[in-house]
């Protein structure tokens, strides 16, 4: 033996920290309730704004947000060791964490964590029934809520505008890629079953001047459309129709494409059947039926199930007893429908997918 194989204890390097206490701190990191709450006071206080706006030390956040000087100091230096902000002696700046918090980042991240938001506040607020719709399988919404979900919507004006502005915001983002991810020039008639206030249906009209549009909607969702769309133009007002009434009711005839964007996810298997029925048979012998929905992909792949996917699959759940689904899963829906599916195409975001059915004759 020699010194080299014993060092002295002075020459000892600092011990690793045991793999334990490592896996102890990234389950902490995963099971803290106050990271998710840090991030949402945070953008209901506009904290993230008003530091991208050049106020930057503690008194002046807080007087320009109303807060207490004292607890929002306290707030800050959460936010700086969770990297979305970065911290000089007492002043704060945004990291590229932080940025994607403010309101005017394309991702609109932050629209869906203002507690000053209705559909946010009160999503939220049932994401703590999980353990109730896991124990049972069914949603939590009415437990904790005292309505199911549509007839919340449907009782409370500022939630369902609310509902309306956020799936405002998903077709803002999917409805571009839409445009040019099918042949349009195929069909002169697209029928929007399900589709919220006509964001979708504008922006289809927008990018292809021969198209006409029918929006199928709840009649109060139709009202709420009737003005969005009206803002879009006489371009398109012109070419546009609407209809308000369930999904579940008969369908306009005779479009050569029936859409169902972020719709199919909402419910479970029999009324999804119903839907892509009353679809199909709407559509006649000729006409396709465009899902725009998540895929989830089962194959133990992080890369191929995207976290985000299975973050929506259990908001479908306790929501709405929803769920996304496999493409073998979407095949059999169809299949059930009168319809076989031909084509998946990949969007940008991660998961999400534009399928298309044809009728099975």
């Amino acid at each position: 033996m020699n010194d080299t194989e014993h060092p002295a204890p002075e020459a000892e390097a600092p011990a690793a920290p045991a793999p334990e206490a490592s896996a102890v701190e990234r389950v902490a990191r995963l099971a803290t309730l106050f990271t998710p709450w840090a991030l949402r006071t945070a953008v209901t206080l506009r904290l993230f704004d008003l530091i991208e706006e050049g106020n930057h030390r503690p008194d002046e956040l807080a007087a320009r947000s109303g807060a207490d000087p004292g607890a929002l100091q306290r707030l800050l230096r959460y936010l700086a060791d969770l990297d979305v902000l970065a911290r000089t002696g007492d002043t704060y700046r945004l990291t590229p964490l932080g940025q994607v918090l403010t309101s005017r980042h394309p991702s609109r991240t932050a629209r869906f964590l203002d507690q000053d938001d209705a559909w946010a506040r009160t999503g939220d607020r049932a994401v703590p029934g999980l353990l109730h719709a896991v124990r049972t399988g069914g949603p939590a919404w009415e437990r904790h809520h005292g309505l199911p979900f549509w007839a919340s919507l449907d009782g409370d004006t500022a939630l369902g505008e609310a509902f309306d502005r956020a799936m405002a915001v998903h077709a803002d983002g999917f409805g571009p890629w839409l445009a040019g991810a099918w042949d349009w020039s195929s069909v002169t008639r697209v029928a929007d079953i399900g589709g919220g206030t006509g964001t979708t249906l504008v922006t289809l009209l927008e990018h292809h001047p021969h198209l006409r549009g029918v929006l199928v909607d709840l009649p109060r969702t139709v009202e709420r459309a009737t003005r969005e769309i009206a803002a879009a133009g006489p371009g398109v007002v012109s070419r546009a129709e609407m209809v308000g009434r369930s999904f579940f009711e008969p369908l306009p005839p005779g479009a050569g494409a029936y859409l169902l964007a972020h719709v199919l996810h909402d419910w479970p298997d029999r009324e999804c059947v119903r839907v892509l029925r009353g679809c199909a048979g709407a559509a006649g012998g000729r006409g396709r039926v465009l899902v725009v929905d998540r895929i989830r992909a089962d194959t133990g792949d992080a890369a191929a199930g995207p976290l985000a996917v299975g973050r929506r699959d259990l908001a479908m759940l306790v929501l709405l007893g929803g769920r996304e689904r496999t493409e073998e899963e979407f095949r059999a829906l169809g299949e059930a429908a009168g319809l076989r599916l031909t084509a998946t195409t990949p969007a940008p975001e991660p998961g999400l997918h534009l399928i298309e059915f044809a009728p099975a004759d």
